[in-house]
């Protein structure tokens, strides 16, 4: 279990507001979600409220999922109106058939094995109406792994409020389960010495796809892609997809 989103969740929650424009991610969703004339939407990966809150402003009939009750408590907090449930993406029923189902933040990453994915989708599509939506985005396996023959390190620093940070993460290939890789990360946060000082870390095996192997997931789980597109976001480019229930 990824302690990023238990024991370290108020740390993401501020590292977060840094490295995501949530602003830009709301603009993005609204934008697809009125051209489809969708009123009612579930957002699967909710984390701490970021979108949630917008989502919700805007009018939308607004359902946050997220795995870990950590995280919805500051979602709570961040979107007090908004309402939310813990449970699992592989595993979850709807009381009533939605417009829209989308899955945010890159969350389809945590989704390592294929019989996972696909259980997210059946439990999708039984929720939806019909002709409902699936949007999510997806980190673009083609252009992640162009060169990656090596261990990556990165050294993140950051600001939010009056805490500043410190995150020094390392990348390994590891293609156990498909285009995935080993993702180890240790947080720190300056003391009031002014020395960064060990506060947590967390490890998690993430999934990049294919725009090809996706299709097919759609396809045998009662899906038709109907729009893909790129969206720039944090870190590596991703890939988004629109798929409606046939």
């Amino acid at each position: 279990m990824s302690k990023l989103y238990t024991n370290l969740a108020n740390v993401y929650h501020e590292i977060y507001q840094t490295l995501f424009d949530y602003d830009e991610e709301f603009k993005f969703y609204d934008k697809h979600l009125k051209e489809n004339e969708i009123k009612s939407v579930v957002e699967i990966g909710c984390g701490t409220g970021n979108l949630a809150k917008r989502l919700h402003e805007a009018g939308y009939e607004y359902l946050g999922i997220d795995l870990f009750d950590e995280m919805l408590k500051i979602a709570k907090t961040t979107a007090p109106l908004a309402k939310f449930r813990q449970a699992d993406a592989r595993n979850f029923e709807l009381q009533e058939k939605q417009d829209c189902v989308i899955i945010t933040g890159r969350s389809i990453s945590y989704l390592t094995s294929n019989n996972d994915l696909i259980k997210a989708f059946n439990c999708i599509a039984n929720g939806l109406k019909q002709d409902g939506l699936l949007m999510f985005d997806a980190i673009d396996a083609s252009k992640l792994f162009v060169g990656f023959t090596y261990e990556k390190l990165d050294t993140l620093l950051t600001t939010y409020s009056s805490n500043e940070y410190k995150r020094i993460s390392k990348s390994k290939k590891n293609l156990q389960f498909g285009w995935t890789w080993d993702w180890e990360s240790e947080y720190f946060m300056k003391n009031q010495d002014g020395e960064y000082e060990k506060i947590g870390e967390d490890f998690s095996t993430l999934r990049a796809f294919l725009q090809d192997e996706l299709s097919l997931f759609l396809k045998i789980t009662g899906f038709e892609l109907v729009n893909l597109l790129p969206k720039k976001s944090y870190a590596w480019d991703d890939n988004f997809f629109i798929a409606k229930k046939v």
